[in-house]
């Protein structure tokens, strides 16, 4: 295993670990989470958002998400990026048992800036899906 440099060697880690679990349990997830330390907040959050966005690996998306999950919880990165581009690309694919990633949301935006982001979001020209995850994200958070 090797220290991922971009957030596309950050994501072919992440990714080769979680499709060892069935083998090896989480060891090498927790192997590269520790590793992580000595990666960029922005490579580990761009890969984490296109985790969150990736609709190929519909039979993992739940694992990929969780754990991608507990690398926010226990790394909490931040970053820049906007919110709403956050929200707009990740809120359709979100699984709504991922509760880690509304709470880093809230922990790196602010719960003000999330709460007036969500109910703009509202306003929009939402799918039943989003609405509805979009809904499970305000409950998670108490908003």
């Amino acid at each position: 295993m090797k220290i991922p440099e971009t957030s596309n060697d950050f994501k072919n880690e992440f990714y080769s670990s979680i499709d060892l679990i069935e083998k090896i349990g989480d060891l090498r997830i927790r192997q590269l989470t520790e590793k992580l330390n000595k990666v960029s907040e922005e490579i580990i959050v761009i890969g984490i958002i296109d985790i969150f966005e990736n609709t190929e690996r519909p039979t993992s998306q739940y694992t990929d998400q969780k754990f991608a999950g507990k690398i926010l919880t226990k790394l909490k990165p931040k970053t820049d990026i906007n919110l709403s581009d956050i929200l707009k690309s990740t809120l359709g694919n979100w699984n709504k048992s991922v509760e880690e990633f509304p709470f880093w949301l809230k922990e790196n935006y602010g719960i003000d800036l999330l709460k007036s982001k969500l109910t703009e979001f509202e306003t929009q020209n939402l799918t039943e899906i989003e609405r509805d995850k979009l809904n499970t994200m305000k409950w998670w958070l108490k908003i």
